[in-house]
């Protein structure tokens, strides 16, 4: 997969545009039954640092070298919506690279929005995915959470879930380099393994 763009999508993607994100990452399968043990064993990780957004609704865990930030990939809910990020560079081109060269990154993005009035998780789906939502989406757990991931192959994963600040997106992604991707990956499931709704 060839990495993403330089610069930030915009917010009006259609939401069939989640399509490409989602993920064959499988889903962490080192995920401590209680939130305190989580913390401690990544407390204990060299320089893995906590990150928690109660207004987005959220905590996890990520490497230190790794930075926050807001938005980075376009979000379905487009305006309204509140993003975290954690993500890392691996290489950025030039200013002057012109609109076909590429950032080298990994990130997971965490975005909320509230809920329209007497809307669950399960009815926004169907609103949004209609018949198409059972060949798209799979009913998962995520470290205690009932969620919607998307089926489709690739470096990314698609994540929907319901809080009680509104609907989570959960959008994780690696488009880098052959040879920073394995570490890339395992450092992406296991950001994913820490996180936890709140």
């Amino acid at each position: 997969m060839k990495p993403g763009p330089k610069h930030v999508l915009t917010e009006s993607i259609i939401p069939l545009w989640f399509l490409c994100l989602s993920a064959a990452l499988p889903v962490n399968a080192e995920v401590a039954s209680e939130d305190n043990s989580r913390a401690t064993s990544y407390a204990a990780t060299a320089q893995w640092v906590h990150l928690e957004d109660p207004a987005v609704g959220f905590s996890l865990f990520y490497p230190g070298d790794w930075s926050v930030s807001g938005q980075v990939a376009a979000t379905q809910f487009a305006v309204g919506a509140r993003c975290r990020s954690v993500r890392i560079i691996d290489f950025e081109p030039p200013p002057d690279s012109g609109a076909a060269a590429h950032v080298e990154q990994a990130y997971v993005q965490v975005c909320v929005k509230p809920l329209e009035p007497n809307e669950s998780l399960d009815q926004y789906m169907r609103r949004i995915y209609g018949k198409l939502l059972n060949q798209t989406f799979l009913i998962t757990d995520l470290n205690g959470t009932r969620t919607y991931q998307a089926k489709a192959q690739g470096h990314a994963r698609t994540i929907f879930a319901e809080t009680r600040n509104g609907l989570i997106q959960i959008v994780a992604n690696i488009a880098t380099s052959p040879e920073k991707f394995s570490e890339r990956q395992a450092q992406v499931e296991k950001i994913l393994g820490s996180l936890t709704l709140i």
